[in-house]
């Protein structure tokens, strides 16, 4: 008897191991939304959410309202129903993975220079800057016409979130300048392989960056979306932001602004981090899904026209810019094909 104690009290101990990490003694806690944890141990819904994973949300909400926790296979997930309680969970979500809370001050410093910058004659500012930067990265290596071009292959949406975005960083964050690499060329190819390097670790960590909100990152993905984070801050940090020509007003203003109220340099890269493009995504799926089989073909026969010196500008004036857009396009764009995934040009 003295012999098989032990080995009850191992077994026991063993046992209740197990029905903590099964999640059997999860309990809704104060001010948490209702918690459904299903009839199977550590499994819970995952058969009726792989199944049918909107049904399930809809009998849950039917059940528990807007906002409810169930368990997935070991994993807890909060569902949120009503698309007007996103913003201030979103927020909340950014706030503890950047550890920076916004203030109402930082709101009110915000709204005035998106007024100033965002709109007006700032915005014409910024519009060309974008424009100009947009023909650097697409209209680098697009010559007279003459002698044979090399052909590159991607997949559409990538190669419209990639223009896109390296083009709006280097509106906001600003352009090396000629004297430090000792030539605009020079500047202007740092420029294209910087924003392209910043892109894809970008691109990685935004595939992670929904797991590191849930906390279910495994400790491999967890050290590289740690090194991601680390590594997007130093690509955007002040000093070296500050060190560029042609900074947006308003990037430059909040730094200022943050300068003013001694916010630790450290905390102005995560800020930085929070103002970088995000949405060239959504603006890239627009691209994706205007670029019609006519233009497409219009612009593969057109592009051997287009000069190597072609020079978009943008007018006050709606009509004339539209149309100057609309020219700029058809110059600027790489040859698309939706069948093949193909376009001639930028790399």
């Amino acid at each position: 008897m003295a012999v098989l104690l032990p080995i009850l009290v191992g077994l026991l101990v063993s046992l209740l191991g197990c029905l903590y990490l099964l999640g059997m003694f999860r309990k809704r806690k104060p001010n948490e939304p209702p918690l459904d944890k299903g009839f199977i141990p550590w499994l819970g819904y995952g058969l009726d959410f792989r199944n049918n994973s909107a049904e399930l949300l809809k009998r849950m909400q039917k059940k528990h309202g807007d906002i409810f926790t169930i368990q997935l296979a070991g994993y807890f997930f909060t569902f949120i129903m009503d698309p007007l309680s996103f913003s201030p969970v979103v927020k909340e979500a950014r706030s503890k993975v950047f550890d920076y809370h916004v203030s109402d001050k930082d709101h009110k410093m915000l709204e005035k220079a998106s007024t100033k910058y965002l709109m007006g004659d700032g915005l014409i500012l910024m519009t060309q800057a974008m424009m100009e930067n947009l023909q650097n990265l697409m209209l680098h290596n697009v010559g007279s016409g003459s002698g044979e071009r090399k052909w590159h292959e991607d997949g559409l949406f990538n190669y419209s979130y990639n223009i896109v975005f390296r083009a709006g960083y280097l509106t906001l964050f600003g352009n090396e300048p000629a004297k430090k690499r000792e030539s605009m060329d020079l500047a202007k190819q740092h420029d294209r392989d910087h924003s392209e390097e910043l892109f894809y670790e970008f691109r990685k960590y935004g595939r992670l960056f929904p797991r590191v909100i849930y906390a279910v990152l495994s400790p491999k993905c967890e050290i590289e979306a740690e090194r991601l984070k680390r590594r997007i801050w130093n690509f955007l940090s002040v000093k070296k932001t500050m060190e560029k020509e042609n900074i947006s007003g308003w990037i430059s203003d909040q730094c200022q602004y943050r300068l003013e109220n001694d916010v630790p340099e450290y905390m102005q890269d995560r800020v930085m981090f929070l103002r970088s493009p995000g949405i060239a995504g959504g603006v890239a799926w627009k691209l994706h899904h205007r670029a019609w089989r006519d233009d497409v073909i219009y612009v593969g026969r057109s592009l051997t026209s287009a000069s190597e010196d072609a020079e978009v500008r943008t007018s006050r004036d709606p009509g004339q810019r539209g149309e100057y857009l609309r020219r700029g396009s058809r110059k600027a764009d790489d040859v698309w094909d939706t069948s093949s995934s193909a376009y001639s040009g930028s790399n």
